[in-house]
């Protein structure tokens, strides 16, 4: 059972509900675009050649848009119908009708229905003693729904529906909780309502008494969405798919680790492996070797998708690789260079400590490595012992124990080629090899170790580090080829947001036994819940994607959530990343948590704008130390990446619940408003049931052309309504704000009344 369904039963077991209401759209209707105004434009396109009016479906959808928005605007209760919007549009009948009728048949073509919500809506219309109901805010009047999201489903037909439109009056300003208690002859305190507006399903419901459920993920999904739109321009028509993957979580998951994966990563992982799959066929390979430790996600997606799409034919193996366990098998000892080849990789290798050297050389213990066995084998030419530098003195240990590093390299390639037959079976040169990269590491060490060349060398995501290994060949699902936002550099830069997941609590490959067998590290377990919590979203997302029958999410889509994720994460995508702990990849010397107190104690000395801007300078800024700068900004500040990103400065909706909180906190009940313009006709709107009191508006139209009424309230020039007694004022500009409250400062103190007067913004 859901969380969302045990929550909805819950209430009906705890309270005496008498009747359950649903909201429709985006609670138990969704659409197949990727946002709702693509259906204007999808419309259009249908009915483009019998029109007379030309223009792009893109413009349609914006002149249908506007047009409603006018048409509302001149309306008193703002209530319209889709008749009324469709005769608004500058053109003629003949053209009206084609289009309302095509719009119409869109509605019903890309419509779909939460299977899951369904079913409990069933459920309960055959509970005794409780009555269901849909109420929705809506322009389509309530046949017009039945006929476009009903016509296969007589039991739903036949629920009582209220409609917005119909009745005059809607959720958003609590008239339509009014309408229907009276209509359906049903006391607040008996009620449940189902629905996904915070403000007009809960908060307004909820003033009445009315109990409710929110459906919908805990993540900003409205904020998600917006910014992967305006700066990424991703048209993503599986949204839908998205939000309810996110919104129906088990009662046993971690909800912001299994929403990460539904909403964000399920899609970008789908693309990945339906990529992988069609690379496969293309290229004939028998065998899909998925490189540990992603390969513990990657093969069983893979199968997933396999069987979701009817595919056989292919053999998917997870193959316990690891660089360190594949490096010495690598080794080519025949090169004259071998062992000065070896020196030159440690020396470049980031973390390699004394220790490690120790280890790989089987030295025996001095007081080198008592006294120095942390310190990076890279900085050792600058540390002396006993008068020398301790890299020279290194060498010369590690050249007595040439002969049985030698001996070791040639027993870890045997071992690692009989792991090899026995888990494929197959040369390497008829296998794919799947691994996330970003260098291609392990591939070329398996090449290097079998002598032989894979089929081909599939990576998530690459960087130039391929090229140092110009003996194998890679392809790149996000490469140089489709990389539009220098994704793959962030992805190097901070690894973390994704590796920790797919690394999740399964213990690094050392190295092979005598069977031959893989020797794990040891593994995670304190990721072992967060970790099966994000692959269960995973696999929510898959099967809600196939069940409702998309087929592809495209690369370009990938790319365009996955630059948003990582340059501009939400709170509640961050906030996962304290709870995280991610193991070096490399032997698995350290595991540390992604999102530690010392790093946010860090960010909040030098200044998120400062991290942020030196992070801008130089990608490698603080690498190892603030794994993923922006994430640890967002646990600090939540609106500090989009309000520097522009994204919050017309966002009236924020703005608005803003504000309200802001009145609220300082328990005003009676105040003026700052501005007449469309910020005031949503912010009436909204906050119709809150009981505020508008005494009056402010207005600089009123200085020109005088007092004039709006929506029943006056609206006055500031020094009429300061004058007639306006004392707290609300300012509903966010992009004046400073230059209204110095004017309505400068005003009052002419007035002598500064001292009194009170400003609220936003």
């Amino acid at each position: 059972m859901s969380q969302l369904t045990h929550a909805i039963e819950q209430s009906l077991t705890q309270r005496d509900i008498r009747m359950v209401s649903f909201d429709l759209f985006d609670t138990l209707v969704f659409r197949k675009v990727a946002r709702p105004t693509r259906i204007f434009a999808e419309a259009f396109a249908a009915v483009a050649e019998q029109l007379t009016v030309h223009m792009m479906p893109s413009e349609y959808e914006e002149l249908r848009h506007y047009a409603e928005r006018e048409l509302k605007n001149k309306t008193e209760h703002r209530e319209v119908t889709l008749e009324q919007i469709i005769g608004h549009l500058p053109m003629g009948g003949a053209d009206q009708c084609l289009l309302l009728n095509a719009e119409l048949a869109t509605e019903a073509r890309y419509g779909f229905l939460d299977d899951t919500l369904k079913s409990l809506i069933l459920k309960l219309q055959n509970t005794p003693g409780v009555k269901v109901v849909f109420i929705s805010d809506m322009y389509l009047s309530a046949k017009q729904i039945r006929d476009c999201f009903f016509h296969d489903e007589p039991a739903l037909q036949a629920i009582p529906l209220y409609v917005s439109s119909e009745h005059k009056v809607n959720k958003a300003s609590g008239g339509l909780f009014k309408r229907v208690a009276e209509l359906a002859d049903q006391p607040f305190e008996s009620w449940l309502h189902v629905g996904d507006n915070a403000i007009a399903d809960i908060k307004n419901a909820n003033l009445f008494g009315i109990e409710t459920v929110r459906v919908g993920p805990l993540l900003d999904s409205k904020r998600i969405l917006d910014t992967e739109r305006k700066l990424y321009s991703a048209q993503c028509d599986f949204n839908a798919v998205r939000f309810l993957a996110s919104t129906h979580k088990p009662a046993e998951v971690m909800p912001s680790a299994f929403e990460l994966s539904g909403f964000t990563w399920g899609p970008a992982l789908l693309s990945f492996c339906d990529w992988v799959i069609n690379r496969s066929m293309a290229s004939k390979a028998s065998n899909v070797l998925c490189l540990m430790r992603e390969g513990e996600v990657f093969a069983p997606l893979i199968e997933k998708r396999l069987a979701q799409r009817g595919l056989c034919g292919l053999r998917i193996i997870r193959l316990y690789v690891s660089r360190k366990s594949t490096f010495w098998p690598a080794v080519n000892i025949e090169d004259d260079d071998w062992f000065s080849g070896l020196m030159d990789i440690f020396i470049k290798r980031r973390g390699y400590t004394i220790a490690n050297f120790y280890a790989d050389f089987m030295l025996e213990k001095d007081d080198i490595l008592q006294q120095f066995s942390a310190l990076e084998f890279k900085n050792s030419d600058s540390v002396f012992h006993n008068g020398k530098n301790i890299l020279s003195l290194l060498y010369q240990q590690a050249e007595k124990s040439k002969q049985a590093v030698q001996q070791r390299i040639e027993a870890e390639k045997r071992r690692f080629a009989e792991y090899f037959h026995n888990e494929v079976d197959s040369p390497l040169s008829q296998c794919i090899t799947v691994d996330l990269g970003n260098g291609g590491t392990i591939q070329s060490h398996l090449e290097l170790a079998l002598g032989e060349r894979a089929r081909t060398n599939l990576l998530f995501y690459s960087t130039n580090r391929i090229y140092q290994r110009l003996g194998t060949l890679y392809e790149s699902f996000i490469g140089a080829h489709n990389d539009k936002f220098n994704l793959r550099r962030m992805l190097w830069r901070s690894p973390e947001c994704i590796e920790s997941f797919l690394l999740g609590d399964v213990g690094t490959t050392l190295g092979y036994d005598e069977q031959a067998k893989p020797v794990l590290g040891e593994s995670t377990p304190e990721n072992t819940s967060i970790v099966d919590s994000f692959y269960a979203g995973i696999e929510t997302f898959f099967d809600c994607f196939n069940r409702y029958g998309f087929e592809t999410v495209n690369a370009d889509q990938a790319i365009a959530m996955l630059a948003r994720y990582v340059r501009l994460p939400t709170y509640n995508e961050s906030i996962v990343y304290t709870q995280l702990f991610h193991q070096d990849n490399f032997g698995a010397d350290k595991t540390y948590p992604v999102i530690a107190e010392s790093q946010i104690a860090e960010v909040k000395r030098l200044g998120t704008q400062q991290v942020i801007e030196s992070l801008h300078e130089h990608e490698q800024w603080q690498i190892g130390r603030l794994h993923w700068p922006q994430a640890i900004c967002s646990v600090i500040d939540e609106d500090f990446l989009y309000r520097r990103e522009g994204l919050l400065l017309n966002d009236s909706y924020l703005n608005i619940l803003n504000l309200i909180e802001l009145i609220e906190e300082r328990g005003w009940q009676q105040f003026t408003l700052y501005g007449a313009g469309v910020f005031f006709e949503q912010f009436n709107e909204l906050t119709a049931s809150n009981g505020f009191v508008i005494e009056r508006l402010i207005d600089r139209k009123a200085d020109v052309n005088g007092p004039y009424r709006l929506k029943g309230v006056e609206v006055e020039s500031l020094a009429q309504a300061l004058n007639k007694g306006s004392r707290k004022i609300v300012v509903t500009s966010y992009a004046f704000k400073q230059e209204i409250v110095k004017n309505i400062t400068s005003v009052a103190r002419e007035l002598g009344i500064a001292q009194q007067v009170q400003i609220i913004s936003v």
